[in-house]
C-alpha cells in the first residue's frame, strides 16, 4: 500500500518533505514516489509542473515527482527541455525507472524523439549512462555509439556559448566515464579515438571524465596516461 495520501494532502506532504529550498531535493522520497504513485497522483503533481515553479522551491519537488512518475513520453520530452535543471533531472530518473523495467520501451521512446535538440540529447545520454541499464556488451556498444554521435556534435558545434550547448557538453563530461567503466575494452578504444581530436571542446569533455573515480578504479595507470597525453596538447 502506498504511503502517499490523495488529493491536496499529497501536495502538502511532498512540499513539507521536499528539502527545498536547499542544496539537494529529497531524492529518496522522489524515488519512492516513482515506485508507489498512482496515475492520479502523478497527474496531480504534473499540474504543478505546468505552472513552471522556481528551481529551488518546494513546488519544484512536487513537479519533479509528477514528471518522474509519469509514463508519458511527451511529458519526459517536455521536461527534458525545461529551463529548470531539477525538472530535467527528474525526467532522467523517470526514464531510467522505465528502462530498468523494459529497456526496449526506453529505446523506442528515444527513437520517437525525431530531430532531438541538444537538451533532449542530453537527457538521452544521461538516462542511458546508468550502470544498471548497461547489462550486456551489446548494450554498452550501443550506448558508446550514441555517445560517439554526440561527441561529433561537440566537435562540430559552432554556437558553443548557448545555454543548451553548455548543458549538453557538461553532461558528456561525466556520461562517458560511466560507459567506459562499464565496458572497459570497448570504452578505452572509444576514448582513445577521441583523444586524437584537435578540438579544445572535445579535450575538455575528455578531461572532465578523467576526474571521475570510476575510471581510476577501472585502471589508474590508463587514466594517468590519458591525463599526461592531454597535458601534452597545447
Amino acid at each position: 500500500m502506498s504511503i502517499f495520501p490523495q488529493g491536496a494532502e499529497l501536495l502538502h506532504v511532498l512540499e513539507k518533505e521536499s528539502k527545498l529550498p536547499g542544496p539537494a531535493a529529497n531524492l529518496s522520497l522522489l524515488k519512492q514516489f516513482i515506485k508507489e504513485a498512482t496515475a492520479e497522483q502523478a497527474a496531480l503533481c504534473l499540474s504543478v509542473f505546468d505552472k513552471k515553479p522556481e528551481p529551488n522551491s518546494p513546488a519544484t519537488f512536487i513537479a519533479m515527482c509528477g514528471v518522474a512518475a509519469s509514463a508519458n513520453p511527451e511529458v519526459f520530452r517536455k521536461a527534458a527541455n525545461s529551463d529548470n535543471w531539477r525538472i530535467r533531472e527528474s525526467a532522467v530518473l523517470g526514464l531510467q525507472n522505465l528502462g530498468l523495467k523494459d529497456v526496449d520501451l526506453l529505446y523506442s521512446i528515444f527513437d520517437s524523439w525525431e530531430n532531438a535538440n541538444l537538451l533532449e540529447k542530453r537527457c538521452i545520454a544521461a538516462t542511458l549512462c546508468e550502470p544498471a541499464l548497461i547489462k550486456t556488451e551489446k548494450m554498452a556498444e550501443k550506448i558508446l555509439g550514441v555517445l560517439n554521435e554526440y561527441m561529433e556534435i561537440i566537435e562540430l558545434e559552432k554556437n558553443v556559448k548557448s545555454d543548451e550547448y553548455k548543458v549538453f557538453k557538461k553532461s558528456l563530461g561525466y556520461c562517458i566515464s560511466v560507459a567506459v567503466a562499464t565496458s572497459p575494452e570497448k570504452g578505452k578504444d572509444f576514448f582513445e579515438e577521441w583523444m586524437r581530436s584537435p578540438s579544445s571542446e572535445i579535450r575538455w569533455v575528455l578531461s572532465e571524465n578523467l576526474k571521475h573515480d570510476r575510471l581510476r578504479k577501472m585502471d589508474s595507470e590508463w587514466v594517468d596516461a590519458q591525463i599526461e597525453a592531454l597535458s601534452d596538447v597545447e
